[in-house]
């Protein structure tokens, strides 16, 4: 006994009753799983919001109810082609008949502007315009050079805009 007490002793079980305990049997090791990518959680979370989505969807046709089934790949013969080439054909007259319009329009609006930018004379009577205008410009130069260059009613700086806004008259110019 003294062998026990002792061994106990040493076990540091001295005053101690040991009372037996029940075997446990160990639980099977479960391998470790391997951690997931963030593309296979995403498809995981995607998978499960879908069913979460789809509780209350019947999933299955009524037997009333038509599937509409779609071609894979629609038949493409002579009357598709026909087809094409008249939708196309619709298009280009109406593409052809809004750029008349167009063009019209531009016609009139470029008339407009040289209405405005030539001071609301006609541009096609070019010919006697520019002989009014010319002789006007030669009446003012003789005028100017005539006065001994004093001529303070219309100085040469009028005449240099009038060259300005028509630049035929610069072969005109003598001073």
């Amino acid at each position: 006994m003294a062998k026990q007490n002792l061994v106990k002793l040493a076990k540091g079980n001295v005053g101690k009753t040991t009372t037996a305990k029940p075997k446990t049997t160990k639980a099977p090791i479960k391998k470790a799983e391997k951690p997931l990518t963030p593309a296979q959680e995403r498809d995981l979370k995607a998978k499960q919001k879908v069913e979460e989505l789809l509780q209350d969807v019947e999933l299955t046709p009524k037997k009333d109810e038509k599937l509409l089934e779609i071609e894979p790949e629609p038949i493409k013969g002579v009357d598709w082609l026909e087809e094409q080439v008249t939708t196309l054909s619709n298009e280009n007259a109406k593409l052809k008949d809004e750029l008349v319009i167009a063009k019209r329009d531009y016609e009139k609006l470029f008339a407009e502007f040289q209405k405005v930018k030539t001071g609301g004379v006609s541009v096609s009577d070019d010919s006697a315009l520019k002989v009014n205008i010319i002789k006007l410009f030669n009446e003012i130069q003789a005028n100017h050079m005539a006065l001994g260059r004093n001529f303070v009613i219309v100085p040469p700086a009028f005449l240099n805009r009038l060259i300005m806004f028509f630049p035929f008259l610069n072969d005109e110019k003598k001073f």
